[in-house]
């Protein structure tokens, strides 16, 4: 077997093929094996040292001249490339790919797929909140981007309300056209990505070694799957069971969402079990949780502390702190918790709640297409009031890494 150069934070093959009762249950529930081959765990090496070459082609011609140029891309972006004083072919060239969708893109599949979030209300927000995003900060590699470019001094809420502001842009109708809040949103986080990518590889805090890429390509592709993969097993375990064609629209939603934001095709899901697949490799993408997990856990657990509620503002922001850690204990445990920062609870009693109501409603909307539309129509005003308690907090973009 030959020599690789590899970044520390990913474990030799030898460990990753290694079998146990966990790849044996894996296995038979999604019928193939979770250890990588060695072209897999190739590629994987490969996606840790690799960023958006599209987007960092851009951002090399951006550098040469960052005043005027990032106006001219700003212009490309929000008036389109037509609008430009002269022809700019890295402009372009850029443009032009990302205005054409790809071959296997499906329109009838996004539109599900928005109706689909939309039923789904608060428990997206929940699981995203409490499960994608607390967990994420259990793996390192997630962390450092956030750690180095200062991003840790901005106020939890901050963060979380950009990220909110992001989501919801996308989740409108229509929000993948060329010039909506969607697209251009997407297209300025990942313009933002490879510039913290350029300064981060200039940085000699940057450690290479050990962390190969800045926001690399497995990176983004498992943050996609946190807004994809992750929530359809959280909303299972909260008690809302997806019909196939439900699963199907969805994971196509977040593959185009991804491809726009960068992610090569390779490494998006049309799959759950591939996503399960690539969720395994991450226990040996990243060394075990350190103080920066417990930082962003800890300011993440505060954050109901920023909210802006209009009535008993003070009982509101202790009683959703505890529901949050609440639902978060529901998913990881107690022990996890401590890796977190984060105090254990008596029970999860709000997860519990959570389950009761859910299977209540979900299961008679699928019979009753009154509370079927209810639930979507009612979805959508929670989704965008919970954006609403951050006020001017979600006016700028970032997302998870920035």
């Amino acid at each position: 077997m030959q020599s690789i150069n590899k970044p520390t934070r990913l474990a030799s093959f030898e460990e990753m093929i290694q079998s146990n009762l966990k790849t044996k249950i894996l296995r038979y529930m999604i019928d193939q094996d979770v250890q990588p081959s060695y072209d897999e765990y190739l590629a994987l090496n490969n996606a840790l040292q690799s960023g958006d070459k599209p987007m960092d082609q851009v951002m090399q011609w951006v550098m040469q001249n960052p005043r005027e140029h990032r106006k001219y891309f700003e212009i490309a972006l929000y008036e389109g490339i037509d609008q430009l004083p002269h022809e700019i072919p890295e402009l372009a060239r850029f443009f032009r790919m990302i205005e054409a969708k790809p071959h296997w893109y499906e329109q009838s599949k996004i539109d599900e797929a928005i109706k689909f979030t939309y039923r789904l209300g608060a428990n997206n927000g929940f699981i995203l909140r409490d499960l994608s995003l607390m967990t994420g900060y259990m793996y390192p590699g997630f962390n450092q981007p956030l750690v180095l470019t200062g991003a840790l001094k901005k106020q939890a809420g901050t963060r979380l309300a950009e990220t909110t502001k992001w989501w919801v842009d996308i989740t409108e109708p229509d929000g993948f056209e060329r010039f909506s809040k969607g697209f251009t949103s997407t297209i300025f986080v990942r313009f933002i990505h490879s510039l913290v990518r350029h300064q981060l590889k200039k940085s000699e805090k940057w450690d290479a070694e050990t962390w190969g890429l800045p926001i690399n390509q497995y990176d983004q592709a498992m943050t996609n799957i946190a807004f994809s993969g992750v929530v359809l097993l959280g909303i299972r375990a909260l008690g809302i069971f997806p019909t196939q064609q439900e699963v199907e629209s969805f994971l196509h939603f977040w593959k185009y969402a991804g491809w726009l934001m960068g992610v090569e095709e390779k490494w998006l899901v049309d799959k759950e079990s591939e996503g399960w697949k690539l969720i395994y490799w991450m226990q040996f993408a990243h060394p075990k949780s350190d103080e920066s997990s417990i930082s962003l856990g800890s300011s993440l657990s505060k954050e109901p502390f920023e909210r802006k509620y209009r009535y008993l503002r003070g009982f509101q922001q202790q009683l959703a702190y505890r529901q949050h850690l609440e639902i978060t204990q529901f998913f990881i445990g107690r022990k996890k918790m401590k890796n977190l920062g984060l105090a254990p609870q008596s029970a999860s009693w709000f997860a519990y709640y959570l389950i009761c109501r859910n299977l209540t409603l979900y299961s008679g909307a699928k019979y009753l297409p009154k509370l079927n539309h209810f639930l979507e129509e009612k979805g959508r005003n929670l989704q965008k009031m919970g954006l609403s308690l951050y006020r001017n907090q979600g006016q700028k973009l970032a997302s998870m890494h920035q």
